[in-house]
């Protein structure tokens, strides 16, 4: 068994489809959206993101970046008046309702933390990772809380697997790495020595206690 577990957040821990926590939101404003178009919408919003996230390094930029984010969702939505719920929506950002958990979240980190292994959320993300996994409550079950803006590098750069294995202490071949992404939460940690699983938000992280 490992000694500890890596999480990505974005499609691990958290859903990222906007299906799972943007209706609530809509109905508040009594808006509709076309989800014909959301494949379109969210790879336009997303591509956003990723493309600016790691300059995203003070909490300003970040909910700058998160409202563009948000702006650019809506408007592909064919949302009317997408900047007022863009708005609403980073006034808000604490809100855990807009960061809903995958499956298994945190009744398989409760489980591993029983089970005595160290755990550590490795994301792709801006400066508010630490901030977000607080207001759902999980950041209590992480030892260290890893957001790519903040560390100047990104997955699948090895530069951030190294820095959270040299913080932590731990070989390579003692860590599990877990996430959805193929490059940065598989190839990236097994180019170093990790083991990796991959999952979907759809069936969560109930899959890595078989994985142990």
């Amino acid at each position: 068994m490992p000694e500890a577990v890596f999480f990505d957040v974005g499609g691990t821990l958290i859903h990222t489809d906007p299906r799972t926590w943007l209706p609530p939101v809509l109905e508040r404003f009594g808006e509709r959206a076309d989800w014909r178009r959301l494949r379109s919408a969210a790879e336009s919003a997303y591509a956003y993101y990723n493309a600016h996230h790691m300059a995203a390094t003070d909490r300003e930029r970040a909910i700058r970046l998160w409202w563009e984010f948000d702006r650019r969702l809506l408007a592909g939505l064919g949302v009317n008046d997408p900047e007022r719920i863009a708005d609403w929506l980073v006034a808000h950002w604490r809100d855990p309702g807009l960061w809903p958990r995958t499956p298994g979240t945190p009744e398989v980190l409760d489980e591993l933390k029983r089970r005595g292994l160290r755990l550590a959320a490795v994301s792709n993300w801006d400066v508010l990772l630490p901030d977000i996994l607080e207001a759902m409550g999980l950041a209590p079950y992480f030892e260290k809380i890893y957001a790519s803006a903040a560390l100047g590098v990104a997955k699948p750069e090895p530069g951030i697997y190294r820095r959270a294995l040299n913080d932590l202490g731990l070989a390579p071949g003692a860590v599990l790495f877990v996430g959805d992404n193929p490059e940065a939460d598989k190839a990236g940690p097994e180019r170093l020595g990790m083991r990796a699983l991959l999952v979907t938000p759809k069936e969560g992280i109930a899959p890595v206690l078989a994985a142990l």
